[in-house]
This record gives C-alpha cells, structure tokens and sequence, in this order.
C-alpha cells in the first residue's frame, strides 16, 4: 500500500514537472506581436530558427549572424515583470521615468549565464556589459518612459537603462552605456 502511495506521488510530482517544463516552453513561443528583441549567443532557450540571408536584412546589416535565437514580443517582455526607475539626468528637459522588465529576467528566461553581453541598437551603436557590469547595477529593459511605450523614432523599441543603488547623480558616463532604440543583445 505505501508502495502504491508513494509511487503515485512520484507520478504526480512527473507530471507537475513535465506540466511545468511544457509552460516554460510555450511562453517562449507565444508571440502575440512584433517581435522587440532577439536575443543570440550563449543561450539554452530558443524560439526562433537560425539567421536566414534573405529574411533578415537588419541582422545583416549590423553583420550579426546565429545558429539560435530567442525572441520577444512586448507582451512576453512584460510577462516576465514589470519594473521602474526615475532618472534625473542634468543634461535632459525633466526627469524621466522607465518601465519594463529587470535585465536579469530576460537573460534568465533565455537561459543564459553571460560573461558579457552586447546591447545592440537600431543605429548601429552597441554596449559591451561584463559580468561585473551587470551585478553592479539595476538593469532595466524599459519598454515605456513615462507610462507611454517607447516608439521608433523616440528611442524604442527598448533602452537599457539602470538605477544607481548609491544614490549619486547620474553622469554623462551612465548615459553612454545605455542604448537607446536597443533591439539585440548577443550573449557572450
């Protein structure tokens, strides 16, 4: 009988695993939108074949090629947790608030464990992020500024931004290594 018991548990604690596995697997693959970011390199999870010479001109362009990708919709981005930061940046008109998911999240659910990233934008500017780089801060992959999505145009679709835990002003130095219009990031 507890034979029986326990091999029913262990059945039970199968399925919820396999259930739970499966889930994982379809949130990846539910697209709802136009995708925002790919994310390529060293990642575990995928959802998008390999480069394709005629389907993707900008990859081209940016002379960005993979084996494996995985990709984004904002509804996925969102998903995975929304999060805010007010900059108050000297240089700028007004402080600007930014929403969207922790850095963190994002390489996580791709199943990566970088040494280094490449934050790479529409306009061909990239940011190379250590290890280091991206403990020492709150990474933010902002979708929104000020409650209103990021658009082309207006910095969109993404910008990599970060809160200081020190509580310093923020620097000319902080602004360059946030990529605006960012739509790639290669894990490295």
């Amino acid at each position: 009988m507890a034979l029986r018991h326990a091999r029913r548990l262990l059945l039970g604690l199968a399925l919820v695993i396999v259930a739970a596995l499966a889930t994982h697997a379809n949130a990846m693959d539910a697209l709802k939108g136009p995708v925002v970011l790919t994310i390529i390199g060293a990642i575990g999870e995928t959802n998008r074949p390999a480069f394709d010479e005629f389907e993707d001109g900008v990859f081209k362009f940016h002379e960005r090629r993979f084996d494996k990708a995985a990709v984004f919709d904002l509804a996925m981005l969102e998903a995975l947790g929304m999060h805010d930061v007010t900059i108050k940046y000297a240089e700028w008109p007004k402080p600007f608030r930014f929403e969207g998911p922790w850095l963190k999240d994002v390489l996580k659910a791709v199943g990566a464990k970088p040494q280094t990233i490449s934050v790479l934008a529409l306009d061909g500017f990239a940011s190379e992020l250590k290890a280091a780089d991206l403990d020492a801060y709150d990474w933010i992959l902002a979708l929104k500024r000020d409650g209103r999505y990021l658009d082309l145009g207006q910095r969109g679709p993404l910008w990599l931004v970060y809160a200081r835990r020190d509580g310093k002003a923020y620097t000319a130095e902080d602004e360059q290594r946030w990529p605006w219009a960012a739509f790639l990031i290669e894990v490295k």
